[in-house]
């Protein structure tokens, strides 16, 4: 890896440095194309000079702006969060907060546009996010604490970004899409752009752009129907607040309400997206977001893997843990987003972006406890486990603000954008997890009550869930009782440069700090732990266009973040991490593009969960290879095709409650290889107008369940397919979702040793008219 990048650094010396290798991009083959921010302002004149800085004006705010086709077909679109032709987006905002061409990035980075969405007739974020490779999402069943089941990327720990800005513990209707322009994965450490909420992404991001105000006024309203009795009405209004076009306004709603094919599952969640938009259509933008966003749901805490996976006897598939009365468990969240963009002159421009925001979940079950820590096995043979009523509470309040400014010039040989920032973000933590263990504390120390207990065989739950409270006595026990706070702040500089259109040139640093103030209540002693980091983190990157629409790169970089919810640790160390990375990336006729990377991650001071606790801190590693491929033959047919790699495993050894768990062990919930293919044919006019039909598989390797490797779950593979009619504003849709109807597991996060059944067969359809 090292000698790569050694070579491909020595590449771009000689192409700057040969006369012969030097080309302007208009013969690269690659779309001249900048990102646009939400907001059209253009720039005030200013005499040219010698080495005249670049301008980049365009009209104010406008609808979806179609330009020229290229020879595909498929127009270049302009939507509010970037350019995109067909179902590939041109640009990536997130990744440099420039208007960088995706192909000039030293990094890899997917974009799931909303056309794409639409085309596959996905219904969730979650269903989203599996178009790119080494990209798991948030596993759709969960409510509550969503960081004991993260996005993984490259087989570890990313964070989910709202706009550029981190949603602490993804709370809330995280799977809604009717605010959704594009969702945006970047993959590894970014630690010099975002430094907000738990700092700096360690392990990669999952950018969700919302939707913005254009000057166009639309009104679309639609349901979705499905399966399981899935409703979904929706709403988008776009309007104009005056005739001038200089107040903006765009609202959008759904509410999503649906049985499960896990018995006694019914779920309920909604949210409301109102933006305004001010601005003065010459160079300054404000643009105010807001949200108002509730999830409910039983908390599910999915199988043991000893009935489904392996063990003389199989549990039922459909099956829910607990009295069927329980009470829901919620997540929800509140708040508001600002953004001010300003323009000096046609060199510099400013920036700046403030949250605030407020959420809570509060997670109610009556849990299994086995025969191991993990209630993966049952306590007595040959299948029943213990029963103990169990809540988790925790309270979120955030702020964010993030100024940056921005200079673009040109000198004789090069194209540079500086970018100079800070940010600063404060978030209270505060929550408990308590149990009612229902006389088996007493069955476990003296054998003088009798045991709460379930035969999964059999299973039966007369035993009424009732909130753990110390009135319980003896049976009450309060694991955690923290009140944390976080504080991240930070200073940034990111230099990129052009050379002769053929060398893309990318470095910077961030001077980012952590400080964690960590109270535990529940300690016998209440005691309050202090970390407080500082470390420079560096980014650094370098694009070679080799021959037309061919181009390599490679990069470093790292990452720093606070852990939350590790409440057994004594000191709550920041995670660090480091990435290698380097690849190809290729756009040929504008026809097929994509891109090929190999990576290396390594992480120190992970913590690693255990059943009700923190085993420790660990050191792990992530290697792997994964390519992403769009190929848009011609106005018919468009494809896409990802592949992941990876090799996730523990550096180090530790100890949890398995035992020893030695270095080179796999890391649970990582499947080593996954995949998606997908195709779509849209009819010519003169035979079917508006009709179009696809079709794809989704397939993913085995997965451990647990630290120590024993248990694992089979690879699987799903089919879908979509029919779908549009015609001046009126869309109807059929999405087929596990076609085959195959039957799996995959692993699922509880207190350790469950898995989850994946969807059996679905069919969700969608109506919708857009009024102009």
């Amino acid at each position: 890896m090292h000698r790569f990048l050694g070579a491909l650094c020595a590449a771009s010396v000689a192409a700057v440095t040969v006369p012969d290798l030097a080309f302007a991009q208009t013969n690269t083959g690659l779309p001249s194309v900048v990102v646009e921010p939400p907001t059209p302002k253009p720039t005030k004149k200013r005499r040219a000079s010698a080495t005249a800085p670049r301008i980049a004006p365009r009209a104010p705010a406008q609808a979806a702006v179609r330009t020229a086709p290229p020879s595909s077909g498929a127009p270049v679109i302009q939507t509010t969060a970037g350019p995109v032709q067909g179902i590939r987006a041109l640009t990536a905002s997130s990744a440099t907060r420039t208007d960088t061409p995706i192909e000039q990035i030293p990094q890899s980075i997917q974009v799931v546009p909303r056309q794409l969405i639409e085309q596959q007739g996905a219904v969730t974020v979650t269903e989203a996010v599996q178009n790119v490779s080494n990209a798991q999402a948030v596993h759709p069943l969960i409510v509550g604490n969503t960081d004991l089941q993260q996005l993984k990327i490259r087989g570890f720990a990313a964070e989910l970004w709202r706009d550029g800005m981190v949603n602490v513990y993804n709370t809330g209707d995280r799977d809604g899409l009717v605010n959704v322009e594009r969702i945006e994965v970047l993959k590894g450490p970014n630690a010099i752009l975002y430094g907000g909420g738990p700092g700096a992404p360690i392990g990669g991001a999952v950018n969700v752009v919302s939707k913005l105000p254009t000057d166009k006024a639309s009104q679309e309203f639609g349901i979705g129907l499905g399966s399981y009795q899935y409703w979904n009405p929706f709403f988008d209004i776009n309007q104009p607040l005056n005739q001038d076009k200089t107040a903006l306004f765009r609202i959008t709603g759904e509410y999503t309400g649906n049985k499960s094919y896990i018995d006694v599952l019914d779920s309920r969640r909604y949210s409301i997206n109102p933006t305004l938009t001010l601005t003065n259509r010459e160079d300054t933008t404000l643009t105010i977001q807001g949200v108002l966003s509730r999830q409910q749901q039983q908390a599910y805490q999915g199988l043991p893997v000893y009935g489904t996976i392996l063990g003389d006897f199989r549990v039922a598939r459909d099956l829910f843990i607990g009295p069927s009365n329980i009470e829901p468990s919620y997540s929800k969240t509140h708040g508001a987003t600002v953004t001010l963009d300003h323009q000096f002159n046609s060199v510099w421009s400013a920036n700046i972006k403030a949250r605030w925001s407020q959420s809570e979940f509060d997670q109610m079950a009556q849990y299994t406890m086995g025969g191991d820590a993990f209630g993966a096995t049952p306590a007595f043979a040959p299948s029943t486990w213990l029963l103990s009523n169990l809540e988790v509470f925790q309270k979120q309040q955030e702020f964010t603000i993030n100024p940056s400014v921005k200079a673009k010039f040109d000198t004789a040989v090069s194209r540079n954008t500086l970018l100079l920032g800070a940010d600063y973000s404060r978030v209270t933590d505060r929550g408990f997890m308590a149990a009612d263990n229902l006389g088996n504390t007493c069955f476990l120390t003296t054998f003088a009550c009798p045991p709460a207990t379930v035969d999964l065989q059999n299973p039966s739950f007369p035993i009424p869930y009732v909130r753990p409270n110390p009135s319980a006595g003896a049976e009450y026990a309060a694991y955690f009782n923290f009140d944390n706070t976080y504080v991240t702040k930070g200073g940034y500089a990111q230099l990129q440069s052009s050379l002769y259109d053929r060398v893309h040139l990318l470095a910077g640093a961030r001077l980012a700090n952590i400080d964690i103030s960590y109270t535990e209540m529940a300690l016998v002693v209440p005691s309050t732990f202090v970390t407080d980091t500082t470390k420079l983190l560096p980014r650094a990157g370098v694009v070679v266009d080799l021959v037309k629409g061919l181009s390599a790169y490679a990069s470093y970089s790292e990452g720093m973040r606070w852990a939350g919810f590790t409440q057994a640790v004594a000191r709550p160390e920041p995670e660090l991490s480091q990435q290698v990375e380097a690849g190809l990336k290729y756009n040929i006729n504008a026809e097929l593009s994509g891109s090929l990377a190999v990576f290396e991650i390594h992480r120190d001071n992970v913590p690693v969960t255990i059943a009700l606790g923190v085993a420790g801190l660990t050191q792990q590693k992530s290697r792997g290879f994964e390519t992403d491929m769009i190929w848009q033959a011609n106005r018919n047919w468009s494809f896409l095709g990802s592949y992941g790699y990876t090799d996730a495993t523990f550096a180090g050894s530790f100890v949890d409650s398995s035992g020893v768990i030695p270095a080179g062990n796999k890391l649970p919930f990582v499947p080593e290889h996954s995949g998606r293919v997908w195709a779509n044919y849209k009819f010519d006019p003169s035979v079917l107008p508006g009709w179009s039909v696809g079709a794809g598989v989704y397939a993913a390797s085995s997965q451990y369940v647990d630290n120590a490797n024993l248990w694992k779950t089979d690879g699987y593979y799903t089919v879908d397919a979509k029919i779908g009619y549009e015609k001046d504003g009126f869309r109807v849709s059929i999405a087929l979702k596990n076609l085959t109807g195959e039957k799996y597991f995959t692993p699922y996060a509880w207190l350790g040793g469950q898995v989850a059944p994946g969807a059996p067969r679905m069919v969700y359809g969608q109506l919708s008219y857009r009024f102009n």
